[in-house]
């Protein structure tokens, strides 16, 4: 599947954005899903110095600016597993989702400030030029993915695997940087990187530098106002299970939806959160105004819940347009639209936008190339992305024989990958005149 653009008027280079299918296995098991898991498969406290970190009915969030330790100190992995719930293995595009949520219930009574926002990292940075008074009181609770060191994954990291290392109480750097399952986010090449120090470090010997992030979620309660003292309960009336608050994970951006489908497709859903609420060492064990939680374990709070609510697109093609039913539905709600048709006007028909994995009511996700320039070196452009697909860019002198393009694909924006060429067979001169295309695979 292939689309022509225009050659650039400079004549440097034609664009061509085409989308390639790759057919996945037969879906035994199909259609619309719907999970709430009882409680996690697992649950860890992340924090150097428990030892039963995986066995607490309690955990917390919290952060220390003690240059020994990561400044997100307190974190919670959260995990679920998948088997028996939704069928694995499928290429993680065909997982398509609707809502995905977490829900976590305070165990601590007042001991934190309600904040629904997300606090840019320079309100953090109090002893840097670049600090910012923080415009609003309390700090949020984030939900972010989880990234792995040291040969575990989101399958071996267990409730019992160990922190990572500790380093002697006397030494000056205790634990930066070692644990074995950490807060991760997406840097700018799509690739989940550490969260734990992303305010900065005043050890010299840690050299990670200030970062803010895209939080996959905050934790809301339409029942709490901004800046109150957050109660351990709403209401003084039985069962009492915990203040709730809920992580709404934002599937608009690609690559957050595509993390979730991807660990579909294994079985292994991890996320986790945390805080930058402050903590304060006092001997053994720490204190402050930071949140506790109720974890699986939990005797008297409810445990942490999920709910994800999606469509897992079989092969299946009732009316043989070559649209899959269950696509259709999930984007329609009917199978009226015929493969021909181009609902959203962005010149792609339904059949190319299931192919390239966009959506068809949504005319600015069409895997076309939207910006194209040139630099010193080569091409640089920009094209929409759709979650859980892979994409790789190819050249071709002539339309015709097409190989790899020679480059690095970076994520500048929400939804939007750029493109910059880098060949190494080209001295610095006038690169030849050649075209690209960008391929879509499941």
């Amino acid at each position: 599947m292939i689309r022509e653009f225009p050659s650039w008027v400079g004549g440097y280079a034609g664009l061509v954005a085409g989308g390639l299918l790759v057919a996945g296995a037969t879906v035994a098991k199909a259609g619309d899903f719907s999970l709430a898991p009882a409680q996690p498969t697992m649950d860890k406290y992340m924090y150097p110095f428990v030892t039963d970190g995986g066995q607490r009915p309690i955990g917390a969030t919290f952060g220390s600016f003690d240059s020994r330790f990561d400044t997100r100190d307190g974190q919670l992995v959260l995990g679920w597993d998948m088997a028996g719930l939704v069928p694995a293995l499928q290429p993680p595009s065909r997982y398509l989702l609707r809502k995905v949520s977490v829900t976590i219930r305070v165990a601590s009574d007042r001991t934190f400030h309600y904040d629904p926002t997300h606090d840019a990292v320079w309100t953090y940075a109090t002893n840097s030029p670049a600090y910012v008074p923080d415009a609003d009181l309390g700090r949020p609770v984030e939900l972010v993915g989880a990234g792995f060191r040291e040969g575990y994954s989101a399958a071996t990291f267990l409730e019992n695997s160990p922190f990572g290392f500790v380093g002697p109480w006397a030494g000056t750097n205790i634990s930066i940087g070692t644990r074995n399952a950490f807060a991760a986010v997406h840097d700018l090449h799509g690739n989940l990187i550490d969260l734990s120090n992303n305010v900065g470090q005043t050890n010299a010997a840690f050299t990670g530098e200030t970062f803010d992030f895209r939080p996959w979620a905050i934790g809301r309660n339409s029942a709490l106002i901004p800046g109150e003292l957050v109660p351990a309960e709403l209401e003084d009336i039985p069962p009492f299970k915990g203040t709730p608050l809920t992580f709404e994970v934002n599937l608009a951006d690609p690559l957050v939806a595509g993390y979730i489908q991807s660990a579909l497709s294994t079985g292994n859903l991890r996320f986790v959160i945390t805080s930058l609420h402050p903590a304060a060492q006092s001997g053994f064990g720490g204190g402050g105004p930071y949140p506790l939680w109720h974890l699986r374990e939990a005797l008297l709070g409810s445990p942490p819940e999920l709910r994800i609510e999606g469509v897992l697109v079989e092969d299946t093609d009732s009316d043989g347009d070559g649209l899959p039913d269950d696509w259709e539905r999930f984007h329609f709600g009917n199978l009226d639209q015929p493969a021909d048709a181009d609902p959203d006007a962005d010149s792609e028909s339904n059949a190319r936008e299931w192919q390239t994995g966009s959506a068809p009511n949504n005319r600015a996700s069409a895997l076309v190339i939207t910006a194209y320039q040139r630099r010193d070196g080569g091409a640089v452009f920009r094209f929409p992305i759709a979650a859980g697909r892979r994409y790789r860019i190819e050249e071709s002198p002539d339309l015709v024989t097409w190989g790899p393009g020679f480059g690095r694909l970076t994520y500048p924006e929400v939804g939007i990958a750029e493109w910059i060429e880098e060949d190494p067979r080209v001295p610095p001169a006038e690169p030849p005149v050649r075209y690209h295309r960008v391929v879509s695979n499941e």
